[in-house]
């Protein structure tokens, strides 16, 4: 076995990863509906103190400080409503859309009949002739239509925003779906190596018992039993390098030396791939079936190779037996290992990898992965 800038001991690292849907709920700020609710009602209430202010300034209006005072008075009696109207809407933020369009509508009306009351005889105050004799019906009625239009339009945009957060947070949330169901099926094709391993090593130790190889079936029990704990370690969803898949690879193929001596194998990883990033156990089923319907079937002594190249922005990974793995002619995919793997490709990258199986001259079978390249 040969390896290009060698291999250091296996270490074992356990990381819980955090998802992203947390990760991205983490860095969101608090109260962020509440705070935007605020700004549009500020700005709305601050433009339209400002434009009568200014319309009062540029019409001569001989008491301009105090209809400024009275209307900053008003402005703040407005804003007191928008933040009750906003209280009510935030209590019936389950209803349907609809109703809370008809919800708002109402209290807008409401809220303007109010505050045009509260404007025609703040104004009285400062300027009393607007008293004078009986209620001035055509001024009341301005003020009115005014004040219904300004809460309607601050009402609708404040609706318009809550919709706004409404579909951010319905695409988070079936965003975060998606994640957890690509996670779930990812684990359960992982979950899928270890029975099937199971199944190959529990033969391979039944087939040394019945040769009366009982030593040899005992240390293969060991080693099975190591190899199960350093997958126990591995995140089935996450990545890990290279080097460790292949020193987790190596564990299998300890195991099976002991059912067959002349089994040989060669690794080749060039130094600058060794913390390239694959799906943990990507390799099991290959190498199982390299062993199952390779090696079982080749005369000694049985070569298996492993071997990495870069290949531009992508990793290209082949595992080579000397046996022929498959007497029929070659079904692309046949096979629970090479379904797995490639389902397993599939679902992590897309159209972004490639998987062939194919004789690698008159007596040997070939596997060639593709993936993108990323270092960790």
């Amino acid at each position: 076995m040969r390896y290009i800038d060698g291999m250091s001991r296996l270490t074992r690292t356990f990381v819980i990863p955090i998802p992203p849907a947390l990760r991205a709920r983490q860095r969101e700020k608090p109260n962020v509906r509440g705070k935007a609710v605020l700004g549009l009602t500020l700005a709305f209430w601050l433009s339209n103190f400002m434009i009568l202010t200014l319309g009062n300034f540029a019409g001569g209006e001989d008491k301009l400080v105090a209809l400024a005072l009275m209307r900053a008075v008003l402005t703040l009696f407005g804003l007191a409503l928008c933040y009750v109207i906003y209280s009510l809407l935030q209590k019936i933020s389950h209803i349907s859309f609809k109703r809370r369009v008809l919800a708002i509508a109402i209290l807008s009306l409401a809220a303007a009949e109010i505050h045009a009351w509260a404007t025609y005889f703040g104004y009285s105050l400062v300027d009393p002739s607007r008293l004078v004799g009986s209620i001035r019906w055509s001024l009341a009625i301005s003020n009115l239509a005014f004040w219904t239009w300004f809460f309607l339009a601050w009402a609708g945009l404040c609706l318009a925003l809550e919709y706004s957060f409404d579909v951010k947070e319905e695409e988070r949330r079936s965003s975060e779906l998606q994640a957890l169901a690509q996670t779930a099926k990812l684990r359960a094709l992982h979950n899928q190596v270890n029975p099937h391993f199971l199944f190959n090593s529990l033969n391979s130790i039944s087939a040394l018992i019945i040769d009366n190889r009982i030593g040899e079936a005992d240390r293969m029990v060991g080693r099975l039993a190591d190899f199960f704990r350093m997958t126990m370690a591995v995140d089935p969803t996450s990545d890990i390098s290279l080097k460790r898949e292949i020193e987790l690879q190596q564990v299998y193929l300890d195991i099976e030396q002991i059912r067959f001596p002349d089994l040989q194998f060669k690794i080749e990883i060039p130094g600058p791939l060794l913390n390239a990033a694959v799906p943990a156990l990507l390799l099991q089923p290959i190498i199982e079936n390299a062993v199952k319907y390779g090696v079982t079937t080749s005369a000694p002594p049985a070569q298996i190779g492993i071997k990495a190249r870069r290949d531009g922005e992508q990793l290209t990974i082949s595992v080579t037996d000397s046996g022929c793995s498959q007497n029929a002619p070659l079904k692309p995919g046949a096979g629970i290992g090479l379904r797995n793997v490639r389902a397993r490709l599939e679902e992590r990258f897309g159209n972004a990898q490639s998987l062939s199986a194919q004789r690698d001259g008159a007596s040997g079978f070939e596997v060639v992965i593709r993936l993108p390249l990323e270092m960790l």
